[in-house]
């Protein structure tokens, strides 16, 4: 079964979880009181179970996270690099228009 949700993030965006005995995650995309995507265990899940699901999603989380914080990291370099070359141009042209 494929499970499709989609709702766009705001700043006001939020997650919060609950501990078991019934463990669940709400993610509020547009903050509270407005669209969420919960998730939650059957009561009897066993515990270990729980776990090892939560340390799956942790992980593709993290991933997530780290594949954006690396492209904003490429994004910045790039945007340093352009205005480091953009400085030097200016300086050569000094320099050039000095020395004429």
């Amino acid at each position: 079964m494929t499970m499709h949700a989609y709702s766009f993030w705001s700043e006001n965006g939020t997650a919060k979880g609950n501990l078991p005995p019934l463990a669940t995650l709400s993610l509020l995309p547009d903050g509270p009181y407005k669209s969420s995507f919960d998730v939650m265990f059957s009561q009897d899940t066993p515990i270990e179970q729980q776990l090892a699901v939560a340390d799956r999603v942790l992980a593709g989380v993290q991933q997530w996270r780290n594949g954006i914080a690396e492209h904003a990291e490429q994004q910045r370099t790039a945007t340093d690099e352009l205005e480091s070359a953009r400085a030097e141009i200016a300086r050569l042209k000094s320099e050039a228009g000095e020395s004429e």
